[in-house]
């Protein structure tokens, strides 16, 4: 039987609330990416998100298969220590997500207007937690 304690449940909510600000960043880029694909002239910065979607998708699936990997292979002390490491990795993944859709967005307008126009509690609920 698992012990359970204080700092394996924070963890464990650390990783519930990364996964869900990654979650929504996926929603966000899936919406953004239709958004943009309804003007001809936006087709390319459509593009850049669907590639930001690909990273976040791609990057996110390698370092979950990874930590599964890791979790096999080590003990309860450890094993919190690498979940903790599987956090951090994936907080740094939200950030480079919101730092390139910032920057996708202050290039351009139609984007930035539509990233404006979300409610955002939405987009930035949370991340006080994880800091």
């Amino acid at each position: 039987m698992k012990t359970i304690t204080y700092a394996s449940l924070r963890a464990e909510h650390a990783w519930m609330v990364v996964s869900d600000q990654l979650q929504q960043r996926n929603n966000m880029l899936s919406k953004g990416i239709s958004h943009l694909e309804r003007t001809p002239s936006e087709l390319p910065m459509a593009s850049r998100l669907m590639i930001l979607r690909y990273h976040l998708r791609m990057s996110l699936r390698q370092m979950t298969q990874e930590a599964r990997r890791m979790a096999k292979e080590v003990d309860d002390v450890d094993g919190l220590q690498q979940q903790w490491l599987h956090v951090h990795q994936l907080f740094f993944l939200l950030r480079q997500i919101d730092t390139e859709l910032s920057r996708a967005a202050t290039e351009n307008e139609t984007l930035r207007a539509w990233v404006e126009s979300l409610e955002g509690r939405v987009y930035r609920s949370a991340l006080v937690h994880l800091n």
